[in-house]
């Protein structure tokens, strides 16, 4: 019976070591996935306040003339804007590829970065051709760099936690798998000398 009370308690331990890093693992993969979360509703709001600055815009210089690109006819800025396709007063929307796993932070951080790097773009693309008609250029007073940056750092910490954890649970794997092999070479050679006494 305390042979049966002491495999039960080492199986026991052995599971705690190989889930406690993981659930500290699901808990950082919830904080990353609501952080790049708040990012994104962060830049669809400094998306919305860029629109309304470009629409106020155009409706008091949008018959400045400007070069839309360098060397090209001068145009007005509102005929500028039409030539973007829209691009510029449309909300910009992404497809998010972090369903595929919901477990994988680099999916949250792939989809954030790109939205992020879609309004940078509409952003600087939007203040030329406001500053190509000498129009008060749009200047947010919320910047999302640090937290992308942050978030950035959080996902670099959870992949090496991972590889730790993964490396560790190779280890634990190895570490049972050769004492159950060597148990049972001791338990034959051990049956074998009771049998011949």
């Amino acid at each position: 019976m305390p042979r049966i009370m002491m495999i039960i308690c080492l199986i026991l331990a052995g599971s705690a070591f190989l889930s406690w890093p993981g659930m500290a693992l699901d808990h950082e993969t919830e904080k990353i996935k609501e952080t790049a979360r708040e990012i994104r509703l962060n830049i669809a709001e400094l998306d919305q306040q860029l629109k309304e600055h470009l629409r106020k815009a155009i409706e008091e210089y949008g018959n400045r003339p400007l070069e839309c690109t360098p060397g090209a006819p001068r145009k007005s800025l509102s005929e500028c804007i039409e030539d973007e396709g829209q691009d510029l007063t449309q909300t910009t929307i992404t497809i998010a590829r972090s369903n595929d796993r919901d477990d994988d932070p680099m999916g949250d951080l792939a989809d954030t970065e790109e939205r992020f790097s879609l309004f940078i773009e509409k952003m600087n693309k939007t203040n030329d051709l406001l500053a190509g008609a000498g129009a008060k250029l749009y200047r947010s007073g919320f910047d999302i760099t640090p937290e992308m940056d942050q978030l950035r750092r959080n996902v670099i910490v959870y992949v090496e936690r991972k590889q730790t954890r993964d490396l560790r649970t190779k280890q634990a794997i190895l570490i049972a798998a050769v004492a159950i092999i060597l148990i049972g070479i001791f338990a034959v050679i051990f049956a074998v000398i009771r049998r011949f006494r």
